[in-house]
């Protein structure tokens, strides 16, 4: 795993683990009332005569979410280096899927998560130096990332749109890279690499009930560039999110 990969990896677990402490902290220390009961008095006295809310306020509320989603990976550029020089190509996918899983916990206009999520392509077409090829295999990504949302408002107490942003690690591996021009031919079995890797979208949660939320959200995932071999090549995708969310 390169450097740069690893210190984003152990950040983003002490980050939300020590997040996750102040949490749990929160909730230990909610609730309590002065010994003499006046706070009840008053409480009594105070309270509106409304109904209540359809979801009550989020914070410091621990949650889990599953999203599943349709993945639209960029092309791939790509620069293979070798003896005699460089050459650029490029690498074409087919629309794919993703799932992710995520814990995290509410607060104030927002959330904080650590997140794995999965993604894969079928591979489409390949060009190097301008030739186009019938190609077949696929590439895929596991993912860790810490992700934050900003939810500034909600509609109606029920809609609540928000912003995301993310970054961690993905480990991507390209298999069965084959490519068709006149006679069959391989570039190799298998290859994999560990980057740094970041997220940003935004969506929309709708609130079931006061523990299920339904998301759909839009997400652009990034890596730094990957190396297989002699081949440097970029790695992005648009990525189309349906999930649910459970507060606890």
């Amino acid at each position: 795993m390169k450097t740069t990969a690893k210190i984003i990896f152990y950040l983003s677990i002490v980050i939300f683990v020590l997040s996750l402490n102040s949490v749990l902290f929160a909730q230990d220390t909610q609730g309590v009332q002065p010994p003499d009961g006046k706070s009840d008095q008053a409480t009594k006295v105070t309270e509106p005569d409304s109904k209540p809310e359809i979801v009550e306020k989020k914070d410091n509320k621990i949650y889990i979410s599953a999203n599943l989603g349709y993945a639209m990976a960029q092309n791939t550029d790509t620069t293979i280096s070798t003896s005699i020089g460089t050459s650029s190509g490029a690498i074409e996918y087919k629309s794919g899927f993703a799932g992710a899983a995520a814990v995290g916990f509410g607060f104030d206009y927002g959330r904080a998560e650590a997140e794995i999520s999965y993604q894969r392509n079928a591979i489409d077409t390949i060009s190097v130096s301008g030739g186009k090829n019938e190609s077949w295999g696929d590439i895929r990504n596991l993912a860790l990332l810490f992700n934050g949302y900003l939810e500034l408002f909600k509609i109606e107490n029920v809609v609540t749109p928000y912003l995301t942003a993310g970054m961690g690690v993905a480990m991507v591996e390209i298999s069965g890279l084959n490519a068709k021009s006149g006679n069959t031919y391989t570039f190799g079995e298998s290859h994999k690499d560990t980057v740094f890797a970041y997220q940003f979208g935004a969506g929309v949660g709708y609130t079931v009930s006061e523990k299920l939320t339904i998301d759909l959200k839009y997400r652009y995932f990034q890596t730094s560039d990957l190396t297989f071999g002699n081949t440097v090549a970029s790695y992005g995708s648009h990525n189309f999110y349906l999930g649910v969310r459970y507060t606890f």
